[in-house]
């Protein structure tokens, strides 16, 4: 899994200007960051781009066992501190969710929200959907 949360790291010069354009191709970045080998391994792979003070972008692809979803949770303290104005995850990749992942994302969402942080969910399977109380559209 690759991680890109340095708070040193100068993103003005590869990233647009206007915030929601900063948004989308972050967002673009982290998916391809995490799609899986070309070999077609569905393993658990998360893909992270920071695109401002506060702002991140975290997209998961693949399966995430026991294993995947422990390195998830490892990564969530520190995405936390990251994303202390907006967190986005793209969840478009997964291949379907179980409950150990729907309670790492519920957690992580819960305390992004609590330090009030803007939190978006994109495509998230429908269970998880369900379960996270969102609303597919």
């Amino acid at each position: 899994m690759s991680i890109d949360v340095d708070p040193s790291t100068d993103l003005s010069e590869d990233l647009p200007a206007d915030l929601s354009a900063r948004r989308r191709a972050a967002v673009a970045e982290a998916v391809a960051r995490a799609e899986p080998s070309a070999g077609g391994d569905r393993r658990a792979s998360v893909g992270i781009r920071r695109y401002g003070p506060g702002c991140v972008a975290l997209a998961l692809r693949g399966r995430f066992d026991r294993a995947g979803r422990e390195r998830l949770r490892g990564m969530t303290g520190e995405l936390e501190r990251q994303a202390r104005t907006e967190l986005v995850i793209d969840l478009s990749g997964l291949d379907g969710c179980d409950a150990g992942l729907a309670r790492v994302l519920a957690r992580l969402r819960i305390r992004c929200l609590a330090h009030e942080a803007r939190v978006e969910l994109h495509d998230p399977p429908e269970a998880l959907a369900a379960e996270l109380g969102q609303f597919r559209l």
